[in-house]
């Protein structure tokens, strides 16, 4: 989880990319428009709860009762909670992943 807050207030804009049954791929930029400064991809996903596009992401170690959850989706030491909260069109909500890994890369990505 710590390697996420590295990214807490670098970029403004933050989308799923790609979700499938290698995992899902979170890409950030101040604007995607025509590039992306960051790719997080999450494997052996189990659960996701994440808007399609949030900004402002504050990634965060998991509350007792968000692992509690997450302890009743998948009851092995091989998954791992990953949450955070971000700005959606309603609000700021509570976002979370339970998967085995999370692999975070850095570097311009032009569309």
């Amino acid at each position: 989880m710590h390697d996420l807050m590295t990214l807490n207030d670098r970029w403004w804009d933050w989308q799923v990319d790609r979700w499938d049954v290698s995992g899902l791929l979170l890409v950030a930029d101040n604007d995607l428009t025509y590039h992306h400064s960051v790719e997080v991809t999450f494997t052996d996903v189990v659960w996701v709860s994440c808007t399609d596009l949030f900004h402002h992401p504050v990634f965060r170690t998991p509350t007792a009762a968000e692992y509690a959850f997450a302890r009743q989706v998948t009851n092995d030491e091989a998954h791992h909670l990953f949450a955070w909260d971000a700005e959606t069109a309603t609000g700021t909500v509570p976002m979370m992943i339970v998967a085995e890994s999370v692999r975070i890369v850095e570097g311009l990505v032009r569309h």
